[in-house]
């Protein structure tokens, strides 16, 4: 039923400013931009009430992505609510009012990581570990000196890092089209957002005109690890020789022994747009920088990602997608934000 003249004149807040109700008892009304009424409860306190994600009927008012809803209320004294929200609901019969609560599953973040690894562990190895940032203030002070401040973030400070690398080369083959634009879309789907699970993959580079159109370094943080995820060009794949077959999060995934990760540290860089073969220095100090984050690795020799859920995988919906092949005009306009 729509909302009469007397509760559209009540005190409201769009719901996506709902942390800024009153803490205080009242009759919530859960409104549409049509005057519909979707909703409505009681709240001891209304802020707590629709605190953050809490409500339970929150996951089915998002669903309704083209309504826009405004939570109406009218404060009433907490003996009172019973009796005024059932005299309400009677009064207007909303539309979610006694209709089955959906919840919204949340697949946890370990089984995102080892979806993404089914799709990229043909074309990927792991370079190494790396241990916490927090115990390198060399590193620490020259990220934020050159503005790298995403190696040095927070939350990543106090966790081992496991570096995955993604050989374009063989990517390149496997979706039968080296045009760089269409790997970037494929990568693009592979780390997109997705709603249904507890974190995501966050896109550590920002865009510029200089960057246009790369693919930026992929970092989530799952079970006490940090996994880093970057593309790497085929003059730093040639300098391994030799790969170890080895588990991450229980995925069959390769890994640059000892005597490789030694070149590699010696001949590479490391930036946010991947690692590269290390080139004359334009600016020695900085280039110099970019190699130390490589030659913390060390060889990644055992699965140190515990699985606590350890879901089952369709892996059927896993498998390589086609990617259509675009116009020139597209192409141009990819960019890879996240």
């Amino acid at each position: 039923m729509n909302a009469e003249e007397h509760i559209r004149r009540l005190s409201h807040i769009a719901i996506k400013s709902r942390d800024l109700l009153p803490e205080q008892s009242g009759i919530y009304y859960v409104i549409d931009e049509k005057s519909i009424i979707w909703y409505i409860g009681q709240a001891k306190n209304l802020r707590s009430r629709w605190a953050g994600d809490s409500h339970h009927r929150f996951y089915q008012l998002q669903k309704q992505r083209k309504k826009q809803f405004t939570i109406y209320y009218e404060l009433v004294a907490e003996l009172q609510l019973d009796a005024i929200e059932r005299q309400r609901i009677e009064q207007y019969s909303p539309q979610l009012n006694g209709t089955k609560v959906k919840i919204k599953k949340l697949h946890p973040t370990e089984t995102l990581l080892r979806e993404t690894l089914v799709i990229l562990a043909p074309y990927s190895f792991v370079l190494g570990i790396e241990s916490p940032r927090k115990e390198d203030l060399k590193l620490i002070e020259d990220s934020v000196f050159w503005q790298d401040e995403w190696r040095v973030q927070k939350a990543v400070l106090p966790l081992k890092v496991i570096h995955v690398c993604i050989n374009l080369n063989e990517l390149g083959e496997a979706i039968k089209d080296q045009d760089w634009l269409s790997m970037c879309r494929f990568l693009k789907k592979v780390f997109r957002k997705r709603s249904n699970y507890s974190d995501n993959w966050a896109c550590k580079g920002k865009i510029s005109y200089e960057y246009s159109g790369m693919f930026f370094l992929r970092r989530l943080l799952v079970n006490g690890v940090a996994i880093e995820v970057y593309v790497t060009n085929q003059e730093a794949v040639a300098l391994i020789e030799h790969y170890e077959l080895i588990q991450l999060s229980g995925v069959k995934i390769r890994s640059v022994n000892d005597l490789s990760l030694a070149v590699i540290k010696n001949k590479c860089q490391l930036r946010v747009v991947g690692m590269y073969a290390y080139s004359e220095p334009q600016n020695q100090l900085y280039d110099q920088y970019r190699r130390s984050a490589i030659a913390r690795l060390s060889p990644y020799k055992e699965d140190l990602v515990k699985l606590l859920f350890n879901e089952d995988l369709d892996t059927s919906k896993l498998q390589i997608f086609s990617i259509e092949r675009k116009t020139k005009e597209e192409n141009n306009a990819v960019f890879l934000q996240g």
